[in-house]
């Protein structure tokens, strides 16, 4: 059998917690959950950042944008930060908006990384499409969470 990629195991988790939390009665509703979820993968997403992954997320940067490492860290940073404001109410709807525009912008490094065989933490980076699907569940993620 083959294993789960350890990327789809932790999303797979941050779902499991939000539901449990919904279902337990922490949250009281699916925007919530969703809201919960995403705040959950922006957040491990952005810590890691600064972790020795970082060389890695470095790798995925295209070598002809300058000073990759800064943009690594600033990128982390923007995501532990929209994962924090993604729980204050009254930020809920900049931020998620802020998230998808991030979400876009940061999508030209993730192709790059599947085409050119970037490994991460030593496996092959998701594909174009998985990544591009992904990155699309976790606009509407953000939309139906906060914005519809």
């Amino acid at each position: 059998m083959k294993k789960i990629n350890a990327f789809y195991r932790m999303l797979m988790i941050f779902i499991l917690i939000s539901l449990s939390a919904r279902f337990a009665g922490f949250l009281r509703s699916w925007p919530e959950v969703l809201l919960m979820t995403m705040t959950l993968v922006f957040f491990f997403a952005g810590v890691s950042h600064f972790t020795k992954a970082r060389h890695d997320f470095e790798k995925m940067v295209p070598p002809a944008i300058p000073a990759r490492m800064l943009i690594v860290y600033v990128t982390g940073v923007l995501e532990v930060v929209g994962a924090i404001t993604l729980q204050i109410p009254s930020l809920q709807k900049i931020t998620a908006v802020a998230l998808i525009l991030f979400l876009i912008a940061v999508f030209p490094a993730n192709y790059y990384a599947a085409k050119s065989g970037t490994l991460f933490r030593g496996k092959a980076h998701l594909g174009v499409v998985q990544r591009g699907l992904i990155q699309l569940g976790f606009i509407l993620a953000l939309y139906f969470g906060a914005l519809a």
